[in-house]
């Protein structure tokens, strides 16, 4: 259930005590039609408005009895209402069709019409000729304050459908964003964790990171960053170390408000690759027939795996790098490719974004 502190429930003179308001509509009644409107008006909404304005039409004075959030929690389920009575009630008396606004603490319209005793009790179409117990208990309890039912024209929009609509058809601004590391999401792009002092050269790529933030702001976005890390097979450093720069770059994000949620690398090389340059300056550990480097797709699905995910689930996947692997890999998944070599925040927001 949503709140917000800082609106106070008496904040508007048209919100009264239950007490207060039958008090008043007392007076009122000896020369003016008093009306009445009951419910649990969560998320105001048009039809709500206009079931107000329709109401104000058939009496002098409107009076709205919205339901407590213990009582619309029992009737609609758990997670409503998703505002409470006190937004509720500030809300509808915020409208100009409405004149008086009272919160009842009270399972059902009869208590409320039996409390405050209305000139009329104001329903919509959908209830005409209902003989549910529940409205049939309803006419009793006003005809036996001394007023009538009656009913407005408006057509019925229901807020429980409205909420059903959002979670069938209002689908999440998707993205995966796919980052290359070395020369993409740093600058670097010789062997970063190759020298003793790695640390001091690593450098994010300013107009890489802040399009990032921007996508990440106007999308739901996942963030995986895939690399090839032959610097493993080449003897330059070990896997760890590949996962320490990782951690590093991670921090250096965190400070950006970015966090990756998945990060891959591949640390071998092609045999065929490493026969032609000499075999002997690779691991062989880590010399393979088939590898999953880029622009193979194996790293990309592995972190969707990880992550419980499939491609399935984003309207849009962008790869960000700077190499035809880079590239390939985006054909590879159906992505767009953007390329950022060279290019400036403003020129890669004028790709996608």
């Amino acid at each position: 259930m949503l709140n917000v502190p800082s609106i106070e429930i008496y904040s508007s003179q048209k919100i009264l005590e239950v007490k207060a308001a039958a008090g008043k509509i007392a007076q009122l009644k000896a020369t003016k039609d008093v009306g009445l409107c009951h419910g649990g008006f969560d998320l105001v909404h048009p039809g709500h408005v206009k079931h107000f304005e329709s109401a104000k039409r058939l009496c002098d004075v409107l009076f709205v009895s919205v339901t407590s959030d213990e009582f619309v929690e029992k009737r609609k389920g758990t997670g409503r209402p998703v505002y409470t009575d006190k937004l509720r009630a500030y809300a509808i008396a915020a409208l100009d069709a409405v004149d008086f606004v009272v919160i009842s603490n009270t399972e059902k319209g009869t208590d409320i019409i039996q409390q405050l005793k209305p000139s009329l009790y104001i329903k919509g179409p959908d209830y005409i000729g209902k003989l549910t117990p529940g409205i049939i208990a309803e006419r009793e309890a006003i005809a036996a304050a001394g007023g009538k039912m009656v009913y407005t024209t408006e057509e019925h929009l229901s807020t429980t459908k409205i909420i059903e609509y959002i979670k069938k058809e209002v689908k999440d601004n998707t993205l995966l964003l796919v980052v290359d590391r070395d020369g993409t999401l740093i600058t670097n792009n010789d062997f970063p964790g190759k020298d003793n002092n790695w640390k001091e050269k690593i450098e994010l790529n300013g107009a890489v990171v802040d399009y990032i933030i921007a996508l990440q702001t106007k999308f739901k976005t996942t963030k995986i960053v895939v690399s090839n890390q032959s610097g493993v097979a080449r003897k330059y450093f070990d896997c760890s170390r590949v996962e320490e720069v990782n951690k590093h770059i991670a921090s250096l994000l965190k400070t950006k408000n970015i966090s990756i949620d998945n990060w891959q690398y591949c640390p071998d090389v092609d045999a065929e690759y490493a026969q032609k340059k000499g075999m002997a300056q690779f691991h062989e550990e880590f010399v393979k027939q088939k590898t999953a480097r880029k622009p193979a797709t194996d790293m990309v699905q592995k972190a969707l795996q990880e992550l419980k995910k499939s491609a399935k689930d984003f309207e849009n996947i962008v790869v960000l790098g700077n190499s035809e692997d880079d590239k390939k890999l985006a054909e590879n998944i159906s992505a767009r490719y953007i390329d950022v070599n060279g290019k400036k925040y403003k020129e890669l927001l004028s790709e996608f974004g």
